[in-house]
């Protein structure tokens, strides 16, 4: 009897101390994948202002152009404004990645019982985003470089874990901003790009709403970098051939309903709370407290 009672206790001692070794290895394991995590997202916050410093480079050296046919003077027009949406988005990569290192770094300096508890899931590349416009944008008053923000229509999800919550704050920035009419295909077109979502900076594409004086306006989504030959391609073609120009990049395949205007109108409008879908071309690494 008195052997069975000392086994009792023996017996919950070992389990203790297996479940705080348990505990122990979960709670360090989760500690080195938020750092792993923290220092992926400051690479590849550094590699996005790489990415654009040298797409900013191309187009003041004339080497983004080079190939592009068509109006030269739509080129150039074109041109200018998709060198205003670059530095734009340089600028503000720019400040995120810093952000970013300080986190990595500040992090690293933290005691391992102070640092923040939270996991890391990936966003794979193709995964749509929807987000509700906060104001409305307009050819007549916006320009390329200017900066927009919404919020995500729906959640985001990776399997069953929600990476991005349903009304998250996202921001972009205009990238073409021309009234119907002014090119000489008759065309004109408000194009946005998607920069951030909640924390992370994205790549998820260009919306674009072309347009014609008599009120005609299409929906487009350019997926990859939206080259300015793909730009050219949809704005400057009378025959709306100029998707062949895409290279692959499912024109129109997320725009959803056109905005047709109400009358024949030069302005190009992206309205007040209209829902705008992307498509991310490149993962992301998103951490979820």
């Amino acid at each position: 009897m008195n052997e069975y009672r000392i086994l009792i206790p023996g017996s919950l001692v070992v389990l203790l101390a297996c479940g705080f070794t348990a505990c122990d290895r979960k709670a360090n394991e989760a500690d080195i994948q938020a750092q792993v995590a923290t220092q992926l997202q400051a690479k590849a916050a550094d590699d996005r202002v790489a990415l654009l410093e040298q797409q900013v480079a191309d187009m003041k050296t004339g080497k983004a152009k080079a190939g592009v046919s068509g109006d030269q003077e739509a080129i150039n027009q074109m041109s200018t404004a998709h060198l205003r949406a670059l530095d734009r988005q340089l600028a503000d990569a720019r400040q995120r990645a810093t952000e970013r290192r300080k986190e990595a770094e500040t992090l690293a300096a933290t005691p391992a019982n102070q640092r923040p508890r939270y996991t890391t899931v990936e966003v794979p590349s193709g995964t749509r985003i929807t987000v509700r416009m906060a104001a409305e944008l307009a050819t007549d008053k916006d320009q390329a470089g200017d900066p927009w923000s919404g919020t995500l229509s729906e959640d985001v999800l990776v399997g069953n874990t929600v990476a991005w919550s349903a009304g998250t704050t996202v921001s972009g920035v205009v990238a073409q901003s021309t009234p119907a009419g002014r090119l000489s295909s008759g065309k004109g077109g408000l194009g946005i790009r998607l920069t951030t979502v909640g924390r992370n900076g994205v790549d998820a594409g260009t919306y674009m709403v072309v347009g014609d004086t008599r009120g005609k306006r299409d929906a487009k989504f350019i997926g990859g970098t939206a080259a300015i030959g793909a730009l050219v391609g949809l704005l400057t073609d009378k025959n709306n051939q100029g998707d062949h120009a895409l290279g692959g990049a499912a024109a129109g395949a997320l725009a959803g309903t056109a905005l047709a205007a109400s009358t024949a109108d030069t302005v190009i409008r992206i309205p007040i709370s209209h829902s705008v879908t992307f498509s991310l071309t490149a993962p992301e690494q998103v951490s979820i407290r």
